[in-house]
């Protein structure tokens, strides 16, 4: 039967509806998933990045001030060798103080000439065959050597060796000035930031030797980090990421590392795996709440819905009160469509945000190719909030109210200029207009249309052309016509109607800025308003668009 026949392809389609609607939601479900992971990794490598340059800081203040101490002791050393105190240098250098466990000289022998360590009396402490001798004893490179950890024999400590040359007044070999620096130094910084738990930082040698480490409470240096899969990768550039299992513990980490550019350390700030997954699951669990809440709300209206499609055939009465029950359902449907059209603002404002943080923070770090992404992300961003707000805008017209009093048009150009400014200032824009007459509609919406075409003739101008507008009206009949003109490109007669589609662009050019929405919104509102609007003027002609609203018997 026929009206059988209704019913059941009714019913149907409702089903396909609620599935459709799911689908949807779980899109978005899994969108907002995506994204908050991907919001949670970004900050979780900024925060990484921002501990990496803290310590690849503090290292290289540590090292370069006591490199300025070495240096001034083998300057003052070399120039006098017999008059030398390495006791009186050392009580005038307040950099020294709280940093190191034992400044000294080595003879060209191998033996401890000068200390700050007790030694034994009568007891000589031979350091001939450690490597921060060898080194400066074989060859004279200039260069600070930074050993890795050792024990010291005077001072019985755990210490990086800070060593330079000393040379004779001929150039010979003379010995070694030596600073030993407690690793504590440096990894004690890690008391003092907020990682979070199985965080660790790292300094090592191109030997791949831990000269300072830090694991919560575990301080133990000296490991051979030298065949973990990301320690090949830290020499090839300044900074950069790193991933894969810890040759201390195994678990998988992810962190970051920068080199530093004057001494042959790299730091390390690493985070376990499980860490970063912990840094967007909350989130993930409040999106995917909303989704199964969001999917029960669906199955239940289109149960519903299908319900009420099989009743079609009954009494008048109850028809009408179904009727009225669906109305009001269309009412809070209206309302959801709003709400989510607010929400969806949030997602593109995070990303421009995050974007406006990112340039701040790496401006001097980050390469062209990665700026000029950078740049399309933020300009894209910018687009995708401005075609939202068109498209909610556009959406609301259908609830525009009869004005209830007459409007001034000269106000609302005004207004819509105020609006422009900057844009009329940055393209040097030359805007003529007339007296302006009193209209039967929204001041509001008036303004807009304003808005909307002067906005256009601006943008649309040719490269290297200062816009002309001008801005007229006179009275036909029971009507205000109004006319916006420039002096553009101008519209080809076969587009005039095309133009006002929604999302209709003629230059898809995507460095011209623009919705595609702009004249869609301009004929809602004159139509919703009783009026009409037309397009006059042809190619290299510029255009003019019209329009005809009723005019008032009354001032505004």
């Amino acid at each position: 039967m026929p009206g059988m026949g209704r019913r059941a392809d009714a019913r149907i389609a409702i089903l396909a509806f609620g599935a459709s609607l799911l689908a949807l939601l779980w899109g978005a479900v899994l969108h907002q998933g995506l994204r908050a992971r991907a919001v949670a990794a970004a900050g979780f490598h900024l925060e990484l990045t921002n501990y990496s340059r803290l310590l690849e800081a503090h290292t290289r203040m540590v090292i370069r001030g006591l490199d300025q101490v070495v240096m001034h002791l083998k300057a003052e050393y070399e120039d006098n060798p017999k008059a030398f105190d390495l006791k009186a240098q050392i009580a005038r250098s307040p950099i020294l103080k709280g940093l190191s466990v034992q400044v000294g000289l080595i003879d060209a022998e191998g033996y401890l000439g000068a200390s700050t360590s007790a030694v034994p009396t009568g007891q000589r402490v031979y350091l001939g065959d450690r490597e921060h001798f060898t080194v400066h004893a074989r060859s004279d490179d200039g260069a600070l050597f930074i050993s890795k950890p050792v024990l010291g024999r005077a001072s019985g400590k755990w210490s990086i060796q800070l060593a330079r040359r000393l040379n004779d007044k001929s150039g010979a070999f003379a010995g070694v000035v030596v600073v030993s620096l407690d690793p504590g130094y440096i990894s004690d910084v890690y008391e003092h930031l907020d990682l979070g738990p199985g965080s660790t930082i790292l300094v090592l040698g191109r030997d791949g030797i831990a000269r300072a480490r830090a694991a919560g409470q575990d301080r133990m240096v000296g490991q051979d980090f030298s065949a973990a899969p990301f320690f090949a990768g830290l020499w090839d550039k300044p900074e950069g990421d790193v991933h894969g299992a810890s040759p201390i513990d195994g678990s998988l980490r992810v962190g970051v590392f920068r080199r530093l550019s004057d001494y042959p350390l790299t730091v390390v700030v690493t985070r376990t795996a499980a860490d970063l997954g912990a840094a967007s699951a909350h989130e993930e669990g409040v999106i995917l709440g909303a989704g199964f809440f969001g999917t029960l709300l669906i199955l239940a209206g289109t149960l519903v819905l299908h319900r009420q499609a099989g009743q079609q055939a009954a009494a008048t009465r109850l028809l009408r009160a179904r009727e009225a029950e669906l109305r009001q359902k269309n009412r809070d449907l209206e309302q959801f469509t709003d709400v989510l059209a607010h929400h969806l603002q949030e997602p593109v404002r995070l990303q421009y945000a995050f974007a406006q943080r990112l340039e701040k923070l790496a401006a001097t770090d980050l390469s062209d190719p990665a700026k000029g992404a950078l740049d399309y992300v933020l300009k894209g961003a910018l687009r995708l909030r401005a075609l939202l707000r068109d498209v909610q805008l556009y959406l609301a017209l259908d609830q525009i109210m009869p004005p209830d009093h007459p409007s001034s048009a000269e106000r609302a150009l005004s207004a819509a200029l105020d609006h422009l400014r900057e844009r009329i200032d940055e393209s040097g824009a030359v805007i003529e207009r007339q007296p302006l007459p009193v209209v039967a509609m929204d001041e509001k919406h008036l303004s807009e249309v304003f808005f909307a075409l002067i906005d256009n003739a601006i943008v649309h101008r040719p490269p290297g052309c200062v816009p002309r507008v001008r801005i007229a009206a006179e009275r036909q009949g029971p009507d205000a016509v109004f006319t916006v003109e420039d002096d553009g490109p101008g519209i080809s007669p076969e587009f005039h109607d095309r133009v006002f589609r929604v999302f209709e662009r003629l230059n898809p050019n995507p460095s011209r800025v623009g919705t595609g929405i702009g004249l869609a919104l301009v004929k809602k509102i004159v139509e919703t308003a009783g009026g009409r609007v037309w397009i006059e003027g042809g190619d290299g002609s510029g255009s003019r668009v019209r329009f005809a609203i009723a005019a008032a018997s009354k001032e505004a």
